[in-house]
């Protein structure tokens, strides 16, 4: 298989330079995996306002997606990554000087509308300058900065939390704030000449297109099971099968390893396959890797199933990201990818208030079986569109070949 390294510096200036500040953006990831500590802590917040607040930031990251998407197809990639990047970065800082609860909470808010709208935006660069071929990869190449740089910057978070809250919020505004001074002064704008201003934009609706309605529905199923490694897993390794938190944070630790160090050259070695043919397999890989979950209650069990389920993430999300990307038209390519990325924050939202009572009710071996059987439509959605819609004739963004 090819290097990562090899394959990266394929890639164009830009997206290099966008893997780059992503991953120095994602080392700094120190406010939401913190931001209930604080909260609680800090603050005194009840654990009843807490989570209201945590879900409020939720909902603000969701429309935060959806309304990067709009920006990037009206004021460009550039602009929107620097709007993104700039404010979020500002109001971190910000919120690392607040005295009191009235002060960071709206602040909070405001940091939840601005601190993902950058992710549309961000896609669009890899959609606007890697060739078909190969934004499978390009994809790939996000995802590994985002998990190498967050597995990282969760642990140097933890450091800071116990030195001074203060510290985690200094230095997520400051990586944020770094990310755009790569933007600044590095990255140029990719999204290609339009209308001018005062020509009309035709009308379009994404929600229109059924292709890409039905790919959102395979996304959002698949999200539901993606999310259970945070949500319920901790659960099972720590209540019912009696192990230290520290065993559930190394198998963790392996899911976000393998993706760091073998996405890429998986991803690129697949590219002689049909991509969502690959997708499809990885759905299932997934729901085998879930379903098997409950059956044996002992680490090594479960670290089959985490590579398992791994094995089926790396197959699956680059490649529908790839899709995706030579699906939608260029002059809607940021809405497609913001209602696609939003779907994943709806799916994070959605699935602890959906699975965390059925589990309650279930034994572990019946609860992960169901959530296999949830996960497996996906599976026959992607087959359907690859034999209807994945085609260079009807890819409507597939201009660079």
């Amino acid at each position: 298989m090819a290097n990562p390294v090899a394959l990266l510096g394929r890639m164009p200036r830009a997206v290099r330079l966008l893997v780059v500040g992503t991953f120095v953006n994602r080392l700094g990831s120190f406010i939401l995996p913190f931001l209930t500590l604080v909260l609680h802590r800090e603050f005194g917040i009840a654990e009843a306002w807490t989570g209201l607040l945590v879900g409020a930031y939720g909902a603000g990251s969701i429309v935060s997606m959806l309304w990067g998407g709009v920006l990037t197809d009206r004021l460009g990639r550039r602009r929107t990554l620097l709007v993104s990047l700039f404010g979020s970065g500002a109001l971190a800082v910000a919120m690392g000087f607040a005295g009191s609860v009235q002060v960071f909470v709206p602040l909070l808010v405001a940091f939840s509308f601005l601190a993902d709208l950058y992710r549309p935006a961000s896609s669009a660069i890899v959609a606007d300058l890697v060739p078909s071929r190969d934004r499978a990869v390009g994809f790939a190449a996000l995802r590994l900065a985002v998990n190498l740089g967050f597995g990282l910057g969760v642990a140097v978070g933890g450091v800071l939390a116990d030195l001074n809250w203060r510290l985690l919020f200094w230095g997520d505004g400051a990586t944020t704030l770094g990310f755009g001074l790569i933007v600044w002064f590095l990255v140029a704008e990719t999204r290609a000449e339009g209308p001018a201003p005062s020509e009309p934009v035709p009308a379009a609706s994404p929600w229109a297109d059924r292709v890409f309605v039905k790919l959102i529905a395979a996304t959002f199923i698949f999200c539901l099971a993606f999310f259970m490694d945070f949500i319920v897993l901790p659960l099972t390794i720590t209540g019912s099968a009696g192990y230290p938190a520290r065993v559930y944070g190394l198998l963790i630790g392996v899911n976000g390893l393998l993706i760091a160090f073998c996405e890429l050259s998986v991803v690129h070695w697949l590219g002689r396959f049909r991509r969502l043919r690959v997708a499809a397999l990885g759905i299932v890989l997934t729901a085998l890797g879930m379903g098997m979950t409950g059956l044996v209650m002992h680490w090594a069990w479960f670290l089959l199933c985490v590579v398992l389920w791994t094995a089926g993430e790396i197959l699956t999300i680059p490649q529908q990201s790839a899709f995706l990307a030579d699906w939608a038209p260029a002059e809607l390519r940021g809405r497609y990818l913001g209602i696609a990325q939003a779907s994943w924050g709806l799916g994070s939202t959605i699935a602890p208030i959906a699975f965390l009572p059925v589990h309650a009710l279930l034994p572990e071996w019946a609860f992960w079986a169901l959530l296999g059987l949830v996960v497996l439509p996906a599976a026959p959605l992607m087959l359907g569109l690859d034999r209807t819609a994945d085609r260079p004739e009807l890819l409507r963004g597939h201009a660079l070949v």
